[in-house]
């Protein structure tokens, strides 16, 4: 197996790479950056034609590439339109024309998100993606759009889709954990003691896993393969978001103080910011969507295994950066 993968330097798509490595695949990364923690490392842009390689390198991908997984787009949960759809629409477009021009490729891999389901009506499972439901965001549709691009693609090219809802656990890049984006953006605030506000104080599932097992599922749809399938995966436990940010919070002796908000639909937002709680997590602040957990058996067994402890893990990767930014 010779597999690319198209954003590869990130925090899911390193430890991508390092599971597709360990199990003995050869591995090329692609990234703006062009840096690899595994694998060779190749500087590309998916927004441009032929992801930017130059005419010698860009052969040498077409000829040797029979597996690819697109893990590449913006992971800000308040991200822009220009941000949100140049990468995950228009860029997923540019990189599904470039999958068309590889001779040998045997199965592709899209790493979507449970968000693209947005507000999603009724219970949900693998088979939906339009509900006609709403959108909290910018990242939710674009990764929406992604998705669909993926999906009216299947018919020519054999690309399969795992979903992920929150992803934690410390970086596999190594240092501390990024919390400039997403559901670890509320991490410093609540560990500075700061109170946010839930509906049933966060008694509700919010579908996190570890990155490691998130890495391995991946793994498992390029080789078992996953064909045109789509996957869904969390930590079978199901820990609630209360429970998510208690753990995270443990290692630091912190209690985290979680208010009761009762659900005020459209008004949860409004109110929710002007009462403390960090706009990353206002939008979330009541349960997310209906989704059936009996998704996680069409993945064939084995399933992978969450690393233990994962959510304190998390907490222990921030304790240094925590005591300089946010003076605990």
């Amino acid at each position: 197996m010779n597999v690319l993968i198209l954003g590869g330097s990130g925090y899911l798509g390193a430890a991508v790479a390092q599971a597709c490595a360990a199990s003995g695949a050869e591995v090329r990364v692609l990234s703006r950056s062009g840096r690899a923690i595994a694998g060779e490392a190749v500087r590309g842009d998916i927004r441009m034609p032929r992801l930017g390689l130059p005419a010698r390198e860009l052969a040498r991908v077409r000829e040797e590439t029979t597996h690819v997984v697109l893990c590449f787009g913006s992971v800000s949960w308040t991200s822009g339109p220009g941000e949100a759809l140049e990468t995950h629409s228009s860029g997923m477009r540019s990189v599904l024309t470039f999958l068309r021009g590889l001779p040998a490729l045997r199965q592709a891999v899209h790493v979507s998100s449970l968000l693209a389901l947005g507000r999603a009506q009724g219970r949900v499972t693998n088979r939906e993606l339009y509900t006609g439901q709403r959108f909290r965001n910018w990242y939710e549709y674009g990764k929406y759009c992604a998705e669909r691009h993926v999906r009216d693609s299947q018919q020519d090219l054999p690309i399969g889709i795992v979903r992920f809802g929150p992803v934690l656990g410390p970086d596999p890049r190594g240092g501390r954990p990024d919390t400039e984006h997403g559901l670890p953006k509320v991490f410093p605030h609540l560990l500075a003691g700061y109170p946010v506000h839930l509906a049933s104080r966060g008694d509700f599932p919010c579908w996190v896993t570890d990155v490691t097992s998130a890495a391995d599922l991946v793994w498992k749809a390029l080789s078992a393969p996953i064909g045109r399938s789509t996957w869904t995966w969390f930590d079978p436990a199901r820990p609630t978001l209360g429970e998510v940010f208690t753990e995270v919070c443990r290692p630091w002796g912190v209690v985290p103080k979680i208010v009761e908000a009762r659900p005020l639909g459209r008004f949860t937002r409004f109110i929710g910011e002007r009462v403390g709680t960090p706009r990353e997590l206002a939008d979330y602040a009541e349960p997310w969507f209906d989704l059936d957990p009996g998704v996680l058996d069409d993945i064939p067994g084995p399933w992978p295994v969450p690393e233990a402890d994962y959510l304190a893990a998390t907490g222990r990767a921030l304790l240094g950066r925590a005591e300089r930014e946010i003076g605990v």
